[in-house]
């Protein structure tokens, strides 16, 4: 919170009947906290980051699922035919 606003906070707080050491205590307090509430809510930036390694990580397990799944089912077709091949008459 900056310095007007805090002071506005304390004069809200005064008009209100709170003593005015406890108007400014108040102020302080609470703009404290919202100094640290600011610093460690995330930022778009970050949230974009996320998301950007987030989509990678999919992409790579899409892909290794892809080639697993054709290898697995290129050997269940090279199973088939061979045996086929062999059940069929010479």
């Amino acid at each position: 919170m900056n310095s007007v606003e805090s002071a506005k906070y304390r004069k809200h707080l005064e008009e209100g009947g709170v003593p005015p050491q406890q108007a400014t205590a108040h102020a302080d307090a609470l703009g404290e906290v919202l100094e640290n509430l600011t610093q460690t809510l995330a930022t778009k930036d970050w949230v974009h980051m996320q998301l950007q390694d987030l989509k990678f990580d999919m992409v790579k397990w899409m892909l290794g699922l892809f080639i697993t799944l054709f290898l697995a089912q290129t050997g269940v077709t090279i199973g088939a035919v061979v045996t086929i091949l062999r059940y069929l008459p010479r």
